[in-house]
């Protein structure tokens, strides 16, 4: 018999094989081999059935995140022989599938490298797909990140050193890529050394497989997380091309926004070698922070060498020398946090430009609350199985801001003997608004048994509390009740902000539904307004306003205001209006030397729920779809009562208005 497969080519397979493949078909494998039409007769007793070409089946399959993480991702796989390079996607439980295809080539372990840039994605949305020729396919999800400034929390994964040296330390990663990956983080943060030794093919293959307990760990994380990776030492600054970073200031430095947050990713290993890049960098790091403190973002830095440690690397020359120059930018730049690896040990402390421990203080249930000037600088121990480093006597050489002792540190696991235990570490880091909230879990995988001897457990938990009150947060409110019978039922919402810096424009946009409620005006709140532009379209309204001289205000001050006529033959419920937008800037400068920044605000009420009231629906009150005056007897008999049901005309207790609104509507 001959089948047509799905990409239009003939398949043969002999009389008997036909039961066979229809089988296979049913089972949802439907891959066979093809074969050329059999010329003669004595041909078709040949058994030809396909099986999956090894090697055109996409391996070492990873989603990094693309320049904008809530609309892009960088999708990177590998096959041995060259093949189609695609990708199907659509969002889970959507039936919309996108295609986007790739470039590839041969890379330097010979392999085929296969990169999709994947834009245009919609943020906060997990997806499903498919990348592969179709016969030859893997499978994976990922989820793209909140949008900048959104107020949902989050949580990421970091993993420090995963450090892949050996079939051996290998199948321990492989348990902590799997616990990972069951902890469901909405991406992780690699900090670097991803492999030993960044040209061994062998180790990227470990890195996704292994002969342990968990042989597939590696290759289920990489496929359903989004990553963010840095480049540590025993890394080259393309990760041998199998994980594609995004390069916005040197191969491996980028950035971006995840909701309340702006991760900004250095390469200390690129700056190390060149003052170019370490200059670049700096200027990079500088003009991010400056766009994350503008928008209330917290700043989180990541790099791999650790420049405050609680092991035996934190005298190191090179890392001295990286110390010396970015710790003081770091406190400069009020950097909340900054993750970083290299040292084998988890340890964490906040901070100052000298090298001190800032010794934060706590409020009442023991939250740490954030110091200014002084970076949490975290270590997140070692995810994998190969080494694990101690403590070492050290000096403080002239000029380098650090403290003898560790005494810079709040936590050190060589303090609990994690160079004796050797286990395997796991921090997660839940990121809202106002608050981080960390907790670091460790276990113990044994490579001789494989079996885990110890099983996870939290290390350390503690919370950082940030004060809002430096961010420019902005709000929404409107009418609480409109009445449908009344004359009046215009309806009216403002936007307000606080905490603004030295600022002159606004930016504002709300959304709401047109089927109940249609816009009348869009005017400024702003005292001694000079320019206003009211625009939008059916369902949204957006008013951009400003005055001459910047101001500054502390307390909260409304902006705009938009007014709206109900439309008729709505019926009784709540409709709600959305702030959608709400820019303002930062005006800096004087004369020919103003520049001025824009300011994304943190909107911390971004909704207002008005009720849409019927006086004739409300005196239905034994809900039988007519008024009469079985209704008034009820709300006759909850006379001078707080009776919810029968206060018609929401005065707080039933009377005669209430009966005189019921017999108006009584048939």
């Amino acid at each position: 018999m001959f089948w047509n497969n799905e990409n239009g080519a003939r398949v043969y397979v002999k009389k008997a094989g036909a039961l066979a493949l229809a089988a296979m078909m049913l089972a949802g494998s439907t891959s066979v081999v093809l074969a050329d039409e059999p010329a003669a007769q004595e041909q078709s007793e040949q058994v030809v059935y396909n099986v999956v070409d090894e090697n055109k089946t996409p391996r070492q399959l990873n989603v990094h995140v693309g320049t904008d993480a809530a609309t892009q991702v960088n999708v990177t796989y590998t096959t041995v022989a060259d093949t189609q390079t695609i990708i199907s996607l659509n969002k889970v439980g959507d039936s919309n599938v996108i295609y986007v295809e790739g470039s590839s080539y041969q890379g330097l372990a010979g392999k085929y490298i296969h990169e999709i840039a994947v834009t245009g994605l919609e943020a906060n949305t997990e997806y499903e797909y498919t990348v592969g020729d179709g016969f030859n396919s893997a499978k994976g999800t990922f989820k793209t990140a909140l949008p900048k400034n959104s107020e949902e929390s989050f949580t990421f994964a970091y993993l420090a050193d995963t450090q892949v040296a050996s079939a051996s330390d290998a199948k321990a990663l492989g348990a902590t890529l799997a616990e990972v990956n069951n902890m469901d983080p909405d991406f992780v943060y690699l900090a670097g050394d991803v492999t030993n030794t960044a040209t061994s093919e062998a180790q990227w293959e470990w890195l996704f497989n292994n002969d342990g307990a968990f042989p597939n760990g590696g290759e289920e994380m990489f496929s359903n997380n989004l990553i963010a990776v840095t480049q540590g030492n025993h890394d080259n600054n393309e990760m041998y091309q199998h994980i594609n970073a995004p390069a916005e200031a040197g191969n491996i430095v980028y950035s971006f926004d995840y909701g309340t947050a702006k991760f900004i990713i250095l390469n200390l290993e690129a700056a190390r070698y060149s003052t170019d890049a370490r200059a670049q960098q700096e200027a990079y790091l500088r003009e991010a922070v400056q766009d994350a403190k503008a928008n209330g973002q917290w700043t989180i830095v990541g790099f791999h060498k650790s420049l405050y440690t609680g092991a035996s690397h934190i005298t190191d020359g090179d890392i001295i020398d990286a110390r010396k120059f970015w710790s003081p930018i770091f406190a400069e730049l009020d950097v909340d946090m900054v993750l970083q690896g290299h040292d084998h040990v988890y340890s964490r402390g906040f901070v100052t430009a000298e090298g001190q421990n800032a010794n934060p203080a706590k409020d009442d249930s023991g939250v740490i609350l954030q110091p200014s000037n002084a970076p949490l600088y975290m270590v997140g121990g070692h995810a994998g199985g190969l080494k694990w480093y101690s403590k070492k006597n050290y000096t403080v050489s002239e000029g380098d801001p650090l403290t003898p002792n560790y005494a810079f540190l709040d936590v050190n696991s060589t303090d609990t003997g994690s160079d004796i235990k050797k286990e395997q570490v796991i921090v997660m880091v839940e990121v809202t608004p106002e608050q981080v909230n960390v907790n670091t879990y460790n276990f113990k995988y044994d490579t001789n048994t494989d079996t885990i001897t110890t099983d996870k457990y939290l290390y350390d938990s503690f919370s950082v509390k940030r004060d809002l009150a430096d961010c420019a947060a902005s709000y929404i409110d409107g009418t609480d009740l409109v009445v449908t019978e009344l004359e009046d039922n215009t309806l009216e919402y403002t936007v307000s902000f606080d905490n603004v810096i030295d600022t002159n424009a606004f930016d504002v946009e709300i959304s709401y539904d047109p089927a109940v409620m249609e816009l009348v005006s869009s005017e400024s709140a702003l005292e001694d307004t000079i320019f206003t532009d009211a625009s939008g379209e059916n369902g949204t309204a957006r008013l951009i306003s400003g005055v001459q001289d910047p101001f500054t205000s502390n307390e909260k001050m409304d902006v705009a205001t938009f007014t709206f006529r109900l439309k008729d033959g709505v019926q009784p419920g709540d409709t709600t209006v959305t702030l959608t937008r709400a820019n303002t800037v930062q005006v800096t400068g004087e004369g020919s030397d103003i520049t001025s920044q824009d300011v994304v605000s943190t909107i911390i009420k971004g909704e207002a729920t008005t009720t849409i009231y019927s006086y004739k629906a409300a005196s239905d009150i034994n809900k039988d779809g007519s008024v009469t005056l079985a209704d008034l007897a009820i709300a006759l008999v909850n006379y001078q009562t707080a009776e919810a049901s029968c206060d018609v005309n929401l005065d707080g207790e039933v009377n005669t208005l209430d009966y005189v609104i019921i017999a108006s509507y009584a048939k």
